[in-house]
């Protein structure tokens, strides 16, 4: 048997940020009580008409402009016919031809450091279905229907991609990128990032792909990969024992982290698409595409050489431009004080691990820009030492105070008064011979753990360069005249 290797697409859902549904006024924020955020519109009732909603248009437009994809001037609503229950109308209300773009892509660096352009089909809007949930005290399954109506982008990849590692890279480089471009939040524990995968096998180096099967509805990284691993060997084993892999798709249980079926597949035909009546042609205007590729920031691989010419590390860029929001504040904060990698180290280690446990976006914290400017100023110029300012990050952070008035309060501005130097010296030097012995031997090392015992006689208020120096001093008599 030859060797065999799978053929993987993606049909990724993105929710959009909008704050109202696709074809009605509802809020698209979570709701605490089921069936609360519904109108006659998205609750599918007759003769309600929609209208849809601009914004989302705006954001897929931003989506298609920055994967270097086609916007059609002119798009269509068609209705897809399926039944769940969880559909209101009985239909969705999605696109087919034409979407609202198609072409573009995602370049992707594989492990071997050689790159691979992932190509898109094509990337169209359309309305989110509601929710089932099992109640199992009554044993029965209701229908929540907050969710029905929110907007989407389907974004749809080429059969491109080779293994679950290229896959998943390539999610988590699509999600950072709409996130970053405020298309879509992001929350794949809220179903606002979720995709389908298409997979199949095919003799190694043939054109002719294989029987297709579709894992639905994956909202996890982790899933996706292991998803597509063991998707992978149940074909290959069919394959290898002669059997035919039928196509079908399929629902992943991730507590037993394999595939079982759901339906046969069904195919555009299936779906009966035709017009939706009730909407017009969806018309991008050049006024608004130009509006949108000037409000684009710097594309990924723009930011990442951007920020290797600020000598930032790989680590520092990586937390920046990965955090939604990030990189905004940090442009701002360096406009005042230019030091880009002190601020990407405060970034790094204080503000954004403080703005994620807190749950904010960088934007909203109390902290402005000009303060942790400030901080990092503080720092530079000896004012503050880094334990200090480990100890007064999370007060300054919760209340966003000028870092001066805080330090002052606290009493944890450096000392750097000679006399208490040279005071706290000669009290490590007394305490420790054998070490000041092995100093003047010749083992020069030694001086930073000295160092350290002034910081700790200090609790941390003593200048470290004002300490080495007085430590120095001691340390290396001047010859006197003879």
């Amino acid at each position: 048997m030859p060797n065999l290797e799978p053929v993987i697409g993606l049909e990724v859902h993105a929710q959009l940020n909008t704050r109202t549904k696709l074809f009605c006024a509802c809020p698209t924020s979570p709701a605490e009580e089921p069936n609360t955020y519904i109108c006659e519109v998205c609750a599918g009732h007759p003769g309600a008409l929609p209208r849809l909603n601009d914004k989302a248009v705006e954001l897929a437009t931003k989506a298609i402009v920055a994967l270097g994809g086609q916007v059609n001037a002119y798009s269509l609503f068609s209705r897809k016919n399926y039944f769940y229950p969880d559909l209101p109308n009985g239909f969705q209300t999605s696109q087919l031809d034409p979407p609202v773009g198609s072409g573009g892509g995602l370049r992707l660096t594989l492990p071997t450091g050689t790159e691979k352009y992932i190509r898109l089909n094509r990337i169209h809007l359309e309305d989110d279905a509601g929710k089932c949930v099992h109640d199992e005290k009554r044993d029965r399954t209701l229908v929540d229907l907050n969710r029905a109506g929110t907007p989407l982008i389907e974004i749809v990849t080429e059969p491109d991609l080779s293994s679950s590692r290229e896959a998943v890279d390539f999610l988590k480089k699509l999600r950072n990128l709409l996130v970053r471009l405020e298309v879509t939040r992001g929350r794949l524990e809220e179903g606002e990032f979720r995709c389908d995968v298409n997979i199949s096998l095919k003799p190694q180096g043939s054109p002719t792909l294989g029987v297709r099967t579709e894992i639905k509805n994956l909202n996890s990284f982790r899933f996706v990969g292991q998803a597509i691993d063991y998707e992978i060997r149940r074909q290959t084993g069919l394959y290898e024992s002669g059997q035919a892999v039928e196509q079908q798709t399929l629902h992943f249980d991730h507590l037993k982290a394999e595939t079982r079926p759901l339906r046969s597949k069904e195919e555009a035909h299936d779906y009966r698409y035709f017009p939706q009546p009730d909407l017009p042609p969806v018309r991008v205007s050049p006024e608004l595409l130009a509006t949108v590729e000037k409000s684009l920031p710097l594309s990924l691989e723009a930011l990442t050489s951007h920020y290797q010419s600020l000598g930032l590390k790989a680590e520092v860029m990586e937390n920046i431009i990965n955090h939604h929001g990030a990189p905004t504040y940090f442009e701002e904060t360096l406009k005042i004080f230019p030091d880009p990698k002190r601020l990407g180290t405060l970034m790094t280690e204080l503000f954004l691990p403080a703005c994620r446990q807190a749950g904010l976006e960088p934007g909203q914290a109390l902290l402005r820009p000009a303060h942790l400017a400030k901080l990092a100023q503080l720092l530079a110029e000896g004012q503050l030492g880094k334990r200090a300012a480990y100890e007064i990050f999370p007060d300054l952070f919760a209340s966003g105070s000028n870092p001066e008035t805080l330090i002052q309060a606290k009493g944890l501005a450096l000392v750097s008064d000679s006399a208490a130097l040279s005071d706290w010296a000669r009290a490590v030097v007394a305490a420790h011979p054998a070490e000041v012995a092995k100093y003047q031997a010749g083992q020069k090392k030694i001086l930073s753990f000295l160092v350290g015992q002034v910081m700790r006689q200090s609790h941390g208020a003593a200048d470290p360069q004002k300490a080495t120096q007085a430590l120095e001093a001691l340390l290396n008599p001047t010859d006197q005249p003879g």
